[in-house]
């Protein structure tokens, strides 16, 4: 279940199956950076926000910078699983530029994604946390998709 923040400061994914709870939150956009002297940034920006995984138990915090505006970042990549409700074989990914946070994408015959996330706090660290998330594959996967392009626009 998709939950976003009045001011869009916040949206979290949560799935819930009775005995099971995975929730990914992403909150805080901090700094928005656009350096237009350097052509391989001008046209993204760069967003810094906290990603934030729990379940059952866990919990794992960590700083991400990315760049996910103008059609290559995370949003883009959840909109093309929103378009593909009809499902394909094998695991999608995405990873930020840092490996800080990943998601592989997996459809299942059902009409559900299981959205595999992952955090670790920097390449040089011992440690990374994972949840698994089941998305409805068509219409909750792009508001998934367009909440996160309205969190990474603030």
């Amino acid at each position: 279940m998709l939950h976003v923040s009045e001011d869009g400061a916040v949206v979290a994914l949560r799935w819930d199956s009775g005995h099971r709870v995975a929730e990914i939150e992403f909150a805080s956009p901090r700094f928005r950076y656009r350096d237009a002297s350097d052509p391989n940034l001008a046209s993204d920006d760069m967003v810094e926000y906290t990603v934030r995984l729990a379940g059952n138990g866990l919990v794992a915090e960590v700083a991400v910078l990315s760049h996910d505006t103008a059609g290559t970042g995370l949003p883009a990549f959840l909109e093309q699983l929103g378009e593909d409700f009809r499902g394909w074989d094998g695991t999608r990914t995405w990873v930020n530029l840092d490996r800080e946070l990943g998601v592989e994408a997996t459809w299942s015959s059902r009409g559900h994604v299981a959205l595999r996330w992952w955090i670790t706090p920097s390449l040089y660290d011992k440690w990374n946390a994972s949840v698994v998330v089941q998305v409805e594959a068509g219409a909750e996967m792009s508001a998934l998709a367009r909440e996160l392009s309205s969190f990474f626009a603030l």
